[in-house]
């Protein structure tokens, strides 16, 4: 994983800030699409701080919170809106909470943990396999 120097996030939001979209960043910093997009994300969702201060600290969200995300995605919301919304700074959470409740319901929200894989998740699923594959 590649991790850029807040400089280049610096330059990102000035792009941002000037109505840039996450495409023309990428091409402009020679960054991948996809973390550019994140950063748009983040940006949209979090504000500037966030961006910049991005790996610096951990979020955590109440349950509540959780639990609301779930349901909007589950209405039909795009995640870029329910980040937006509930100042989420990051897609993964989403995805993570999502699964969550779709295997256990309101309380697996409640007790999904930062950073855990839910059990039968695609990302266990994977690493299971390229852990089998490796032997």
């Amino acid at each position: 994983m590649v991790v850029y120097r807040r400089e280049v996030r610096e330059q990102a939001l000035v792009l941002f800030e000037y109505g840039f979209k996450y495409g023309a960043v990428s091409s402009k910093l020679g960054i991948g699409q996809g973390v550019a997009r994140a950063w748009q994300d983040l940006y949209e969702a979090c504000g500037k701080e966030a961006l910049l201060d991005m790996g610096s600290t951990h979020r955590s969200y109440a349950y509540e919170t959780k639990l609301e995300a779930v349901r909007r995605l589950e209405a039909g919301e795009s995640p870029r809106q329910v980040m937006a919304g509930l100042h989420i700074a990051s897609r993964s959470v989403l995805a993570r909470w999502r699964a969550a409740w779709k295997q256990g319901g309101d309380d697996a929200v409640a007790r999904q943990a930062p950073g855990t894989a839910v059990r039968g998740s695609v990302n266990e699923a994977g690493r299971a396999h390229a852990r089998a594959a490796a032997r």
